[in-house]
């Protein structure tokens, strides 16, 4: 019993590093949970568990962009699912590779395009406005509004038009287009 619950742990971990392994941008926590569940990979906690594991023995990385933990494969996690991705069953790869196929742009444009705000002293919200080019910040803007709501209008309005935000800042500072 014990062997093929360590078994079933390995895989686990190993679908995991084959998950991070098919996206070319870090994954958020949510993200992966999203991916975990609607796959009927395994349960939450165990997900939470083996990732942890992941991070700890240095096959992932975590780290930290305005508030979201964001996960992506090292090199050592790369050449371990090198070794033994053998492990991981053909259809389960083929399913996990046509799902985040599927489900590519949705990510990316999650990982992309952040917002977040938060009340000040002063009782009005301040809003940052994030969109990055790989793991690198290509805009960051911060704006107050007196209400909430215009604060989650912002962060919403952000996240679905981001680039085309970006773009005409872009713009209207150089004078020329940036594709």
């Amino acid at each position: 019993m014990i062997h093929k619950d360590s078994e079933a742990l390995a895989e686990n971990k190993l679908v995991l590093l084959y998950m991070l392994s098919e996206t070319d941008i870090p994954l958020s926590k949510n993200q992966i949970t999203q991916v975990v569940l609607e796959n009927n990979l395994m349960n939450y906690f165990s997900m939470q568990q083996l990732l942890a594991e992941l991070v700890q023995s240095g096959l992932v990385v975590c780290y930290e962009d305005m508030g979201r933990h964001l996960y992506r494969i090292q090199r050592k996690g790369l050449e371990t699912l090198t070794l033994f991705s053998a492990r991981i069953p053909l259809k389960l790869k083929e399913t996990l590779r046509k799902y985040l196929q599927d489900k590519k742009i949705l990510l990316r444009k999650e990982t992309r395009a952040f917002g977040s705000y938060w009340a000040d002293e002063q009782g009005s919200y301040s809003v940052a406005l994030r969109l990055t080019r790989g793991e690198d910040p290509a805009v960051e803007i911060k704006l107050k509004t007196d209400t909430e709501s215009g604060a989650v209008e912002i962060c919403s309005n952000w996240k679905a038009n981001a680039e085309a935000i970006y773009q005409g800042i872009f713009k209207l500072l150089t004078g020329e287009r940036r594709d």
